[in-house]
């Protein structure tokens, strides 16, 4: 069970490293405004693009669903608030990739706001797991992040002709923050683990 559990962990991993195709594919992608247009608009271009995003969402979506049971079997709680929030947020990333933007059902009606509550929720949790403050301070940093950039968002103080550039930018924090996650708790487990091994038995 330890070692699937492991598994679990570290496979979050494929979050930011399916992201960084979903940031910078754009780039390559030839007459797509990479500053204006969003990651998601993408879907809406020739195929060999479109289908390349789509996976990459799912993929993505289903790293999270899995970090999540992760998150769940090694929470000290018997219900983990950090579990629920990345499913949500896993969910929405799915959907993302099976229904584009002209559909109410992509991010599932701005499911992905579940984003503000995962860092927190995961660094409270594993307080006494990681004991990292400087982990605990980029999570808070990253909740405040997506608050001010959803308050930005429905404000409408985000120029038209930037949004995409912005919303690249923001996602390297927001995915990235997975991979840290992941590392952290799976070290965690891992010196848990070798300490045990080494106990006299």
């Amino acid at each position: 069970m330890k070692g699937i559990n492991s598994l679990l962990i570290k496979q979050g991993h494929l979050v930011w490293i399916f992201s960084i195709i979903n940031i910078g594919l754009g780039v390559v992608i030839p007459g797509f405004d990479f500053f204006a247009k969003s990651i998601s608009h993408v879907a809406l271009e020739a195929p060999v693009f479109a289908y390349i995003h789509r996976v990459a969402d799912i993929v993505i979506g289903l790293s999270m669903c899995l970090f999540a049971l992760g998150i769940q079997v090694s929470s000290p709680g018997r219900f983990s608030v950090a579990m629920l929030s990345t499913l949500l947020l896993g969910i929405s990333m799915i959907s993302a990739g099976i229904w584009t933007l002209e559909s109410p059902l992509h991010l599932l009606y701005n499911l992905s706001i579940f984003m503000i509550i995962v860092p927190m929720a995961f660094a409270l949790e594993f307080k006494n797991t990681i004991r990292s403050e400087t982990f605990e301070n980029f999570s808070v940093a990253v909740t405040l992040l997506h608050v001010f950039m959803f308050w930005m968002i429905y404000a409408g103080f985000i120029p038209s002709e930037l949004n995409g550039l912005i919303q690249r930018i923001w996602a390297i924090p927001t995915m990235g923050w997975f991979g840290v996650a992941a590392y952290m708790l799976g070290l965690q487990q891992f010196l848990a683990n070798k300490q045990t091994q080494s106990m006299p038995g």
